[in-house]
């Protein structure tokens, strides 16, 4: 959670601003693609999914549900033998994103903007997720530090970009093939 006392760490600031990012092209994308029902779908979905995840970096909820799922693990006497759990889960995550973008690309097809941008959302909410698992030996690659700086941020900079860069772009090529 963002302390009020003590500002927005390096790391936050940047999750944030990533998340603000996605979500202000989203919007952008859906207000501008009047017209376009299916693409303003994608848009709006992409939208809402951001800015859940803005509330999330602001509110630390993936940390609130890996704590709350710690306590219940230690609570049932399950907290030793939770790296076959998290690593089936971990397992279960790859194969679901897997499919998650199989399906993108066989849907969208054609339509690389959005395929982009629906990709760049998955791989949020299966990152979203991972940190949630937060196995320990992928925690230590994740949460290593360079100047104060997370190995995450970039992994949470692409997926915004994909998904902002993304959604745009299929906006003015939805515009373009409307008004040739």
């Amino acid at each position: 959670m963002i302390s009020i006392h003590g500002g927005v760490n390096p790391t936050q600031f940047i999750g944030l601003s990533t998340c603000l990012f996605a979500f202000v092209c989203c919007v952008i994308a859906w207000i501008g693609g009047r017209g376009f029902p299916r693409f303003r779908r994608i848009a709006a979905l992409l939208a809402v999914l951001e800015a859940a995840l803005f509330l999330d970096m602001m509110f630390s909820g993936r940390w609130l549900l890996h704590d709350w799922l710690e306590n219940e693990a230690k609570a049932r006497g399950l907290y030793a033998a939770r790296a076959g759990p998290q690593i089936a889960a971990l397992c279960f995550l790859g194969g679901c994103a897997a499919a998650g973008i199989a399906w993108t690309l066989w849907r969208l097809r054609g339509k690389q903007g959005a395929t982009l941008a629906a990709c760049g959302g998955i791989l949020s909410l299966v990152c979203w997720c991972v940190e949630a698992v937060s196995l320990h030996a992928v925690d230590r690659v994740l949460y290593r530090t360079f100047d104060g700086i997370m190995r995450v941020t970039l992994i949470w900079i692409a997926c915004a970009l994909m998904t902002g860069v993304g959604i745009l772009g299929e906006m003015l090529a939805a515009r373009a093939h409307a008004h040739p």
